[in-house]
């Protein structure tokens, strides 16, 4: 097992194009679309993941096959961060299921 920080994983920015253009040539795949999540290995992008497309690219060369989970790992991550900013509102939700609010009675 690596540690979480082995690798750079880090939302794709807009400098990071013709990276995800070489991605997809080596992966042998169309270029990915909206929002993106990268891994780099040794300051190199040899891994994309699309939140937007559900879809991952990698460089089989050079990537480790893992990684493409830990990009996974990250954008859901970043996706229930999105939903709920509050850490404690997030673990008590995990451990209680959602919260429900509660219907007041309707002054008549």
């Amino acid at each position: 097992m690596f540690p979480a920080n082995f690798h750079v994983i880090r939302p794709a920015a807009p400098a990071d194009e013709h990276a995800l253009r070489r991605l997809a040539r080596a992966a042998g795949r169309t270029p990915l679309g909206g929002r993106i999540v990268v891994g780099e290995v040794h300051g190199q992008i040899t891994a994309a993941f699309s939140r937007d497309e559900n879809r991952t690219l990698e460089d089989p060369a050079l990537a480790p096959a893992y990684l493409t989970t830990l990009l996974r790992l990250r954008a859901e991550g970043i996706a229930a961060y999105e939903r709920e900013p509050d850490l404690a509102v997030r673990v008590a939700e995990a451990l209680r299921g959602p919260r429900h609010e509660e219907q007041l009675p309707i002054a008549a």
